[in-house]
C-alpha cells in the first residue's frame, strides 16, 4: 500500500509534530551550548504550527476539495492509509484541544525546568511525541492502530513522570505508575484478543454493526469489560484509581499537570470513541458497569479529598471525583428508546467536550500556581499549613488559584459552571436521576474540599516581619501560562453555546 499526497494532508497536525520532535533531537545533537532553550523554542513554534494548520484545515486553491476538516466548523471527512485513519470534525476538535493544553503545559517550562535542574531537549521531544501519539490514536479506525497510538502517548509521560532521578519520591511515584500501566496494558490487550475472537473484526466501523449473538455475547462483554478496565486506569477511574494521589504528590509537578489534563483528557476521549462504536444492543450490558465506576470514582475522591491537606493529593483526588463525572456520560439507560439514542449520543459527546476542556483548564492553572510556589519553598510540598504564608504577596497567583479552584466547584458565571451545566442537562434529558443525585452529592462534598484550600488565601494572616515589602515579580513566562488559560477559561465562558452546537454537528460525523 503506497502513501499519496492526500494521506500525508490528512495527517498533517500529526506529522508536523513528529517533525517537530525529531527536529528536537537533531537541535541536541548540533548545538552544544543552549539546547534545552532552543528545544523549547521549536516545541513552542511547533505546537503553534500545529495548532494554526488544525484551527483552519487545508483545501485547495478553490476552497472545494478538504484535505483537512477545520475545527469547529469543519463538517467533511477525510480518509487516509486505506481508511485506518479517518480525519472528521470530532477529530479536529479533540486535536485543538489536546495542542491546547501541550502549549498551555510548555510555556512555563521555560522558567521551571532550569530552577528543578531538568532542563533537558529530550523533556520537549517526550511531550511531542506524547501529543503526536494522543492525535493518531483519536483518528484511528481500529484498536490496534488506536492501543499502539495510546501507548505512544502514554510512554514518554512515564518517562516524565521519573525524569527527576534526583528526588527519591519522583522515582517512586515514575515506578508506581509504570507497575500498574503495565497491568492495565495487559487488559487492554487481553480485551483486544478476546474482541477478535469473538467478532473477527477490530474496525470500530464494523463493530458497530455487530449485534448481540447469543453464543458469543459473554465473550464480548468479556472482552469490551477488559477493555475499559484498561482505560478506567488511563482515566483515573475507580476501581483503577489506587496510584493517583502518590503519584500526583510525588512526581514533579509541571509532569503532573500533563499527566492531570493532557493523558486523562485524551484517554477519556478514546473511551468515548470506543463506546460510540459499539453496538447499541450491547448498551445494557454496559450500564452496570459504568454506573459502578462512575458512582465509586465520586464518591471515592469527594470523600477522600476531605482528609488530605497536601494540594496535590486534593487535586488528585479531585482528578479520580471529575473522572467519575465524566463517566456519566458514557451511559444511556437500558430502556431508551430506540429512537432517542442517536440524539442522546450527540448531547453527550458535546457536553463531554466542554466538560472536559474546561477542567483540563481548571488543572493546569491549579497545578502551574504549585509548581511556582514550590520553586519557592525550595520544593517543598505545598499544604494547607503553609499555602498562606508562600503565596500571601503573589496577587496573581492568588486569585489563579481561586478562579481554578471555583471553576472546578462549578461557580457561575466561570467555565466550570457551564461543564456542570451540560454534566446535569445529559443526566435528566436520559433520565439518570439517581446517578444525577449522586453527582450532585459528590459535587457538594466537593464543594467543601475546595473551601478548605481557598480559605487560607484569602482569611489567613500573614506571615509576620514582612511589613511592606512590594509583591515579587512573576517570570514572563509564567504571567503568560496564567493568562492564557484564565483566557482559555473566558472562551469557554463566551462559547458555551457555539462550542455545544458544533459539538453535536461533530458527534455526527464519528462513524
Amino acid at each position: 500500500m503506497g502513501f499519496t499526497a492526500t494521506d500525508f494532508f490528512a495527517m498533517a497536525p500529526q506529522l508536523v509534530l513528529v517533525i517537530g520532535a525529531l527536529t528536537v533531537l537533531v537541535a541536541q545533537l548540533i548545538l552544544r551550548k543552549g539546547a534545552a532553550i532552543s528545544a523549547w523554542n521549536i516545541a513552542v513554534l511547533t505546537l503553534i504550527i500545529a495548532l494554526t494548520i488544525v484551527v483552519f484545515g487545508l483545501s485547495d486553491t478553490s476552497g472545494r476539495v478538504t484535505f483537512l476538516p477545520r475545527a469547529f466548523l469543519g463538517v467533511d471527512i477525510v480518509s487516509a492509509l486505506n481508511s485506518s485513519f479517518r480525519y472528521s470534525g470530532f477529530s479536529s476538535n479533540t486535536v485543538l484541544l489536546f495542542l491546547a493544553i501541550a502549549l498551555l503545559a510548555i510555556l512555563p517550562m521555560r522558567y521551571l525546568m532550569p530552577r528543578l535542574d531538568l532542563h533537558f531537549a529530550e523533556t520537549y521531544f517526550l511531550l511531542l511525541a506524547s501529543v503526536a501519539g494522543y492525535s493518531y490514536a483519536i483518528c484511528s479506525e481500529d484498536l490496534i492502530t488506536l492501543f499502539v497510538a495510546l501507548e505512544l502517548g502514554a510512554l514518554p509521560i512515564l518517562v516524565l513522570l521519573g525524569l527527576n532521578r534526583k528526588s527519591v519520591a519522583s522515582n517512586e511515584a515514575a515506578l508506581k505508575y509504570m507497575l500498574l500501566s503495565a497491568f492495565a496494558i495487559a487488559f487492554l490487550l487481553l480485551g483486544i484478543a478476546l474482541l477478535y475472537g469473538s467478532t473477527g473484526t477490530l474496525k470500530l466501523h464494523d463493530l458497530k454493526e455487530i449485534a448481540p449473538h447469543f453464543t458469543k455475547t459473554r465473550v464480548t462483554m468479556l472482552a469490551y469489560a477488559f477493555i475499559f478496565a484498561g482505560f478506567f486506569f488511563k482515566v483515573t477511574a475507580f476501581p483503577m484509581h489506587t496510584y493517583a494521589a502518590d503519584v500526583y504528590e510525588g512526581a514533579t509537578t509541571i509532569f503532573v499537570a500533563i499527566l492531570g489534563s493532557l493523558s486523562k483528557i485524551a484517554a477519556v476521549f478514546l473511551a468515548f470513541k470506543v463506546v460510540f462504536g459499539i453496538h447499541d444492543l450491547y448498551r445494557p450490558y454496559l450500564v452496570p458497569l459504568f454506573t459502578l465506576a462512575a458512582v465509586g470514582s465520586m464518591f471515592y475522591g469527594a470523600f477522600a479529598s476531605l482528609w488530605s491537606s497536601n494540594l496535590k493529593r486534593i487535586l488528585a483526588y479531585s482528578s479520580i471525583t471529575n473522572a467519575g463525572y465524566m463517566l456519566c456520560f458514557f451511559i444511556v439507560p437500558a430502556n431508551t428508546d430506540a429512537g432517542l439514542m442517536g440524539t442522546l449520543k450527540q448531547e453527550a459527546g458535546s457536553a463531554l467536550y466542554i466538560f472536559a476542556g474546561t477542567y483540563a483548564a481548571s488543572t493546569l492553572m491549579a497545578m502551574l500556581v504549585i509548581a511556582f510556589l514550590e520553586t519557592q519553598a525550595e520544593n517543598a510540598a505545598v499544604t494547607l499549613e503553609n499555602l498562606g504564608g508562600l503565596i500571601h504577596r503573589h496577587i496573581l497567583l492568588k486569585w489563579a488559584l481561586a478562579i481554578a479552584l471555583l471553576s472546578a466547584m462549578g461557580i457561575p458565571p466561570l467555565a466550570g459552571f457551564f461543564g456542570k451545566f451540560f454534566l446535569f442537562r445529559y443526566l435528566a434529558l436520559s433520565g439518570n436521576l439517581y446517578l444525577a443525585a449522586a453527582a450532585a452529592l459528590a459535587s457538594g462534598v466537593s464543594v467543601y474540599a475546595y473551601i478548605r484550600v481557598i480559605r487560607p488565601l484569602f482569611f489567613d494572616a500573614p506571615p509576620e516581619n514582612t511589613g511592606n515589602i512590594a509583591e515579587p515579580s512573576l517570570d514572563s513566562s509564567i504571567k503568560l501560562s496564567l493568562y492564557f488559560i484564565l483566557g482559555a477559561i473566558v472562551f469557554f465562558v463566551t462559547f458555551s453555546s457555539f462550542l455545544y452546537n458544533t459539538g453535536i454537528v461533530a458527534i455526527q460525523k464519528i462513524y
